[in-house]
């Protein structure tokens, strides 16, 4: 079995360990623009006769990128920022008739891959839509309460980031590009728009050691993916927050300083894109934070019935942006393999994923703390 992963930040890195520890795949293959920062990645995988190369991949050259694919038995994609790559990404392992996980976290992207379902059926192909934390363990929560319940009222999906734990330099392009403005919850089976970090907020106890704090609405996939699985809902919504909270609005003005840019602006005497200076930025003031928080948070909540009865269930998590992004995708591409993630075409994790399986090997892996409740309504 072979196993070809697109791109090595923090995500791809930790993806590429996971693989390599607990996976079955004789051949790991890593694709990215820089190979030297993949092949720091090679002393640390000692111990297990699996051939793992690094090659060098634009995925902007479609053509080597399908030939790049080719062969594998599944692609992991952790190419960001999302908007830039996704669609591409997922024509191509189409095209190459490939399997696909991925990480995306926008919705924008979501709209446009859903476009990509026929496709990907007519080529025999499943692309799984989003299998990180969030969306991703998230979602798989959901789907493990609801399965719990007769029929589901309300999910409310919410996480927390420590700016203190960045991640790679493409999260600070997507983070200002999909969480600085105009957000999504569907709501008696429409769509409503609202800001992100403005509207919605109320008080969240996370586990620890995060603890209670105030979330708000943001621009995230998870009420485009899960109102589709889950129509009858009268609520999906998702809210998020970073600690320290000021990064929230940090987020919202370098957002508006690219939407009001026209073209390039100038800074110290050059000429930059306003997108790339505001991700720089927000990248660099998330590093040089001195804030020893780093733990982030995921908590969803499913009401719904059960025997008459009004039932609330609640799973959350904590961890790290990295693993809890990079090895919910490595876990993604083992359990394709084996069968317990299934179907062909674009969906989301609540739509194919065996979520027995999937908290089973979370727990197995320490991602972080798993808590689950139940209680009457």
């Amino acid at each position: 079995m072979r196993v070809i992963v697109l791109g090595c930040g923090e995500m791809g890195r930790s993806a590429v360990l996971d693989l390599y520890r607990f996976g079955t795949f004789k051949e790991i293959s890593v694709a990215t623009r820089s190979p030297g920062k993949a092949r720091e990645v090679m002393p640390l995988l000692k111990g297990r006769p699996i051939n793992v190369d690094v090659q060098e991949l634009d995925v902007r050259d479609r053509k080597a990128l399908v030939k790049q694919i080719k062969g594998h038995d599944v692609v992991i994609n952790c190419v960001g920022p999302n908007y830039k790559y996704e669609v591409m990404i997922a024509e191509a392992a189409i095209q190459a008739r490939v399997d696909l996980i991925d990480i995306n976290d926008d919705y924008e992207t979501t709209y446009r891959m859903y476009d990509l379902d026929e496709r990907a059926k007519e080529a025999g192909v499943l692309v799984v839509l989003g299998l990180g934390a969030s969306p991703g363990i998230n979602n798989v929560f959901v789907r493990a309460a609801a399965d719990q319940l007769e029929s589901v009222e309300e999910i409310h999906t919410s996480w927390v980031m420590s700016a203190a734990d960045p991640g790679g330099l493409a999260l600070s392009y997507h983070l200002i590009y999909s969480l600085s403005a105009k957000a999504l919850i569907y709501k008696e089976r429409e769509m409503v728009e609202v800001e992100s970090f403005v509207d919605g907020r109320e008080e969240v106890e996370f586990p620890d050691p995060v603890g209670p704090l105030d979330v708000y609405h943001v621009g995230h996939p998870e009420p485009v993916t899960l109102s589709r699985a889950f129509p009858e809902a009268r609520i999906v919504n998702d809210k998020a927050t970073f600690h320290p909270s000021f990064f929230n609005e940090l987020i919202r003005g370098l957002g508006k300083l690219v939407r009001d840019a026209r073209g390039p602006i100038r800074v110290d005497g050059a000429f930059v894109e306003a997108m790339d200076f505001a991700a720089a930025y927000f990248h660099q003031m998330a590093k040089g934070l001195d804030y020893d928080r780093k733990e982030g948070a995921l908590r969803i909540d499913v009401k719904g019935r059960r025997n008459g009865d009004l039932k609330k269930v609640t799973y959350m998590s904590s961890g790290l942006i990295a693993n809890g992004t990079g090895i919910p995708a490595a876990m993604g591409a083992q359990m394709l393999t084996e069968g317990y993630i299934q179907g062909k075409g674009v969906l989301a994790p609540e739509e194919c994923v065996d979520w027995r399986h999937f908290i089973q090997t979370i727990v197995t892996r320490r991602v972080g703390q798993l808590l689950i409740k139940e209680r009457d309504v």
